[in-house]
């Protein structure tokens, strides 16, 4: 019996698209490379490396696959961030040379996760060390100064730290478990400068 001409599927050349070879073996090389950038930069420790036993990794292959702000990491603790200025001595009188919560959301409006990246400067940290993270939060720092006390002249700040508060997981809820004593504080930088009067 003949093959009807009107049946696709009776025909598996005319279903099945040609693929030519070099779109073949481009899609194999970009599976493998894939596949190794994942056990290079997102399966190996720091840790791993220092022990020299790590896959060899480039800046620029760090730099394609650190995803590790949010997702490759595993904690037992909660944590909330925080900014803090030194209040100069000018200004309200109230707090002068008192330390004062900043808001957070003034300067990183981002979502949770994503300010803890920004703020802990994540890459900087995660590819150059650091050396560079230090650089790059007194930077940080420096804007986050000139904002606040362009926004809020009458509570300008000469310092600013900044860091995270961290407590104990709860199945009741994200923040259930930020009671004390089991709540811990953690400066990650602080500007060395010492409040003096701007005028």
């Amino acid at each position: 019996m003949s093959a009807d001409p009107t049946n696709i599927s009776a025909d598996p050349r005319r279903v099945t698209p040609r693929i030519s070879r070099a779109r073949r073996v481009a899609m194999h090389l970009l599976a493998l490379f894939i596949l190794y950038g994942n056990a290079a930069v997102a399966w190996q420790p720091h840790a791993l490396h220092r022990m020299g036993a790590g896959l060899p990794r480039t800046r620029e292959l760090m730099d394609a696959f650190l995803m590790t702000g949010m997702f490759s990491s595993f904690v037992t603790r909660n944590a909330d961030l925080f900014i803090a200025g030194e209040r100069t001595l000018d200004g309200r009188a109230s707090d002068r040379g008192q330390w004062i919560r900043l808001s957070i959301r003034e300067h990183f409006p981002a979502r949770h996760g994503v300010v803890f990246t920004q703020l802990f400067v994540a890459r900087h940290w995660d590819t150059y060390g650091r050396a560079a993270q230090r650089k790059a939060w007194l930077a940080l720092s420096a804007k986050i100064r000139a904002r606040h006390n362009r926004t809020h002249p009458d509570a300008s700040v000469a310092r600013i730290r900044f860091g995270q508060i961290d407590w104990p997981q709860d199945p009741r809820g994200y923040r259930a478990g930020k009671k004390a004593p089991d709540v811990r504080s953690h400066t990650w930088f602080e500007e060395g400068k010492a409040p003096v009067s701007q005028r």
